[in-house]
């Protein structure tokens, strides 16, 4: 599949480029099945993930990285724009987390769980410029251990 598509569009994708967004499909998949009963909306992530008992430190180096690519000088920047969070999707709730103002766990990890469902809607919904999907490989990679850290509790 990866030759036809370079072929295609004159990309050049390795099978290393893609693995991570590959992986995520998947994992998506999974998660959406066992987290959200198959209806994946926030307000369901959040009712399902809130009764458990995570440990921060399984999600502090994702919550780093999101917070690095998504914070400059106290406040989110411009690729924070990018993830199209709409207001009634909790963007501020969000922000607030990235911003360190919310040290509720399980708030950071609904917030983390709301950056990687954008990730997926911006996937499966074309938002992400397909030609360009190999430079989102480390945010899949990260987006792929949020879910299977969460996924470990279920």
């Amino acid at each position: 599949m990866i030759e036809w598509i370079n072929n295609k569009f004159g990309t050049n994708f390795t099978e290393n480029d893609l693995m991570n967004i590959k992986d995520f499909s998947l994992l998506w998949n999974i998660f959406e099945n066992l987290v959200c009963d198959r209806n994946c909306t926030i307000n369901r992530i959040e009712e399902n993930l809130n009764p458990i008992e995570f440990q921060i430190e399984d999600f502090e180096d994702h919550l780093n990285y999101f917070k690095e690519r998504y914070i400059a000088d106290n406040n989110t920047n411009e690729r924070f724009e990018y993830l199209r969070i709409v207001p009634n999707a909790r963007k501020e709730f969000v922000k607030q987390v990235l911003l360190g103002n919310d040290n509720n766990t399980s708030n950071k990890i609904l917030a983390l769980a709301i950056i990687v469902y954008r990730y997926r809607n911006n996937l499966f919904h074309g938002e992400k410029d397909f030609m360009l999907l190999n430079e989102q490989e480390e945010n899949f990679s990260v987006a792929n251990q949020v879910l299977t850290s969460i996924l470990k509790h279920f």
